[in-house]
Parts: structure tokens; sequence; C-alpha cells
């Protein structure tokens, strides 16, 4: 299966951002390999387009994978509306093509609790842990691989199983996180109908969610595109780049509130290729 786009799509800018854990390079890189929705998906971009498989092709559901790249996404009215701001200018000169993700709700708030003071390959290992302690153990055409658990599966492991394959200090709020997400019977993909600050309250309620938290699961699973996460990398750009440097008493929330009405509806966007650009430079 071949997906065109009518938009610039950077494949692998996008699947390695920092916004999902769960993707790797093969054969040579050519190939992306990753697990959505409890199937193996690879992914590769070619002049014609991003061609698809899956381990088990009757599983395979081209709209759920344009849906999941929001192939969509229409960046040159994207790119129109922050053109003004020329730090913007110069990431998206870099990394143009770059999207944000339509993730798993429930598998992205999981995966950012455990970005908490961890770096991406270190959130990507925990990311496996969690998923071969707790996921399913599932063979395709490919071989074996395991899906990302369901909260019921994660919440019987529990905080001590947790603490064993390495979470630390974040077992204790995914363990509690599972628990409530079970007991309470609560649809995280519902929020996603919810307006930003009505879900940004529901998300704040979790124990382990902080603001930046919240605004990633908001971000990158919730199509809440105004969100803003504000971790150190931002920080960085807004104090070197927008802000007096020398000023690190202003609160999180209230950069992000500033950033929010800078960049507008597409905050989210501004805020992903301003990581990008400053993390890796």
């Amino acid at each position: 299966m071949i997906l065109t786009t009518k938009y610039p799509y950077a494949l692998a800018e996008t699947l390695y951002s920092g916004q999902a854990f769960r993707w790797d390079p093969i054969l040579n890189g050519e190939v992306h390999e990753g697990i959505l929705d409890g199937v193996r998906v690879r992914l590769s971009q070619k002049e014609d387009g991003i061609h698809c498989s899956a381990g088990c092709e009757d599983s395979f559901n081209e709209e759920f994978i344009k849906k999941y790249l929001r192939i969509e996404d229409d960046l040159s009215l994207i790119y129109s509306k922050l053109s003004s701001d020329s730090y913007f200018t110069i990431a998206k000169d870099f990394y143009e093509g770059l999207h944000i993700l339509k993730q798993d709700p429930w598998e992205c708030l999981v995966t950012f609790i455990c970005s908490a003071n961890n770096n991406i390959p270190r959130i990507k290992s925990l990311v496996k842990g969690i998923s071969e302690c707790c996921g399913e153990n599932t063979k395709d055409q490919f071989g074996h691989f395991y899906t990302f658990p369901e909260p019921i599966a994660i919440s019987e492991v529990g905080e001590l199983g947790l603490r064993q394959i390495g979470l630390g200090f974040r077992a204790k709020y995914v363990a509690k996180v599972a628990d409530m997400v079970v007991r309470n019977e609560i649809d995280l993909k519902s929020f996603r109908f919810l307006e930003y600050q009505e879900a940004l309250t529901e998300l704040l309620k979790f124990p382990g969610v902080g603001d930046k938290v919240a605004n990633c699961v908001l971000l990158f699973s919730m199509d809440k595109l105004q969100a803003f996460p504000v971790d150190v990398w931002i920080k960085r750009v807004l104090r070197e780049n927008y802000l007096n440097e020398s000023d690190e008493s202003i609160p999180d929330t209230k950069l992000r509130d500033w950033a929010q009405i800078r960049f507008g509806e597409y905050a989210g966007y501004a805020n992903q290729y301003l990581f990008h650009q400053r993390r890796l430079t």
C-alpha cells in the first residue's frame, strides 16, 4: 500500500522527533517498524509516497495509518500562520515536512509519565520493558512482538512489578493511573471531544501528570494542536530567543500561556519544531 501526500511529509523526522517511542529503523534505516494498535507496521518513504505494510495484513487499516500520521494536516496553511516567527522559520527550513502524530491516548499517557527526568533512549527502553512485561506476546509474518498493555494488565503487575523493570519513582504513578482508568472505567479517547482547557483539567487529575505531560498527551493523541508542552528544551528556546534569558522565575504554565497567545491555534506545531531544532543543535 502506498500513501500519497498532498503536503510535505518527512517521515523519519516525524517518527523520531520525540513524540512516539516504539519506532525503530530496520533494513539499513530504510524502513521504520512500529507497533500500532496491536499491529506491527513497517513504513518507508519513497518518491511516490509512503509505503506501508503490516505483519498481519488482515488487521491493516489504511485510514487508521493516515490518521496516525496526520497525513492530511495542511502544512502550507500551518507554515503560513507561523511564518512571522523567525526562529520557527529557521526550524521549518531544517525539518520541513515534520508532522504531529495522533497516537493512542492510553499509550501516550503512560509513555509521557515515563518521560519525567528522562531522555529519549531511556524512555524507549522503559516502554519496551513495559510491553515485554505486561503486553501480549503476538506472532505475525515477521516473527514475535509485544503489544502495548491495556490498563488492566499494568494494574495487575502493580508498582512493585513496574519497579522491577526499571521505572523507578515513575512506577507508582503508572500503576496508580492504570488503577484509576480500570476502577473508574475511564475512556481516555473521549477526552478528544472535550475543549482544550476541560481536557487539560481532566488529565491533571491523574497522579504523575503535570502541565507538561498533560500537554504532550493533548498534542500527540487528542487533536489539541494548541497544546504547548514546556520541557527543558522549550524553556531554553523561549529564554534564549524570545524572553529575558536571565529571568528564570517565570512558571512553566505562564511560559505556556505566553506561547499559546504568540503562536495561536497551531502552537503545538510551533512547539514541536522549536523542540526538535533546539534539541538537535
